[in-house]
């Protein structure tokens, strides 16, 4: 049986991918000061020439690699959340605590930390994350709007200040989790953002 021979792009995506994958395990292990190219590349199973085939910098990869592990995750729950069957603020708790109490959702969160460890001494990681906040502040924001609009409302504070305080309920809950799981059971997810959210939520 005849294997159908991969396309040019087709190898350059999957190399892609095989060096996202790559980096993640590296940055995590070795932090993304000890992550080399050329680690990164040698545990794809790469070349130091195939990385820069893909990526210009480290950073580029880094960006891309929480674009495409972590902002990804919080678009599919806003597309769900703009959606008819949109969920309850209590809803939308369980799913961000379910998101912490998985393996991927503990290596995403430390791959979260690694940019904020950077951010105060590098500008290009503090644009990395404030690109990454905006995006799902931006979302978050439209997802309030439609809400309140399908209500007949109009929000109690602008939709983005709305969506910038559920960031940082999510954010803060998710630090005291990672350092202190036991006093912060991810339990305590749905329960504040139900009583600390649902007063000024639009009735569905």
């Amino acid at each position: 049986m005849t294997v159908p021979r991969l396309t040019r792009a087709e190898k350059q995506a999957r190399t892609r991918a095989a060096l996202l994958d790559a980096a993640a395990r590296v940055f995590v292990e070795r932090g993304f000061q000890g992550a080399s190219v050329e680690v990164i590349a040698a545990e794809a199973g790469f070349t130091r020439g195939a990385f820069y085939s893909n990526f210009s910098t480290k950073e580029e990869l880094f960006a891309e690699l929480l674009q495409d592990r972590v902002y990804s995750i919080y678009r599919r729950m806003a597309e769900d959340a703009a959606g008819p069957e949109r969920p309850t603020l209590r809803e939308t708790g369980e799913r961000l605590a379910a998101i912490q109490g998985l393996v991927e959702g503990q290596w995403l969160f430390r791959l979260w930390l690694e940019v904020l460890a950077h951010a105060g001494r590098d500008p290009r990681f503090r644009q990395i994350a404030a690109g990454f906040w905006s995006a799902n502040r931006a979302l978050t924001a439209r997802v309030i709007e439609g809400g309140y609009a399908a209500a007949g409302q109009r929000p109690p504070l602008a939709a983005e200040d709305l969506a910038t305080a559920m960031i940082a309920l999510d954010i803060g809950l998710a630090l005291q989790h990672f350092v202190d799981p036991e006093a912060v059971p991810l339990r305590t997810y749905p329960d504040l953002y139900e009583l600390l959210f649902g007063p000024i939520a639009p009735e569905r």
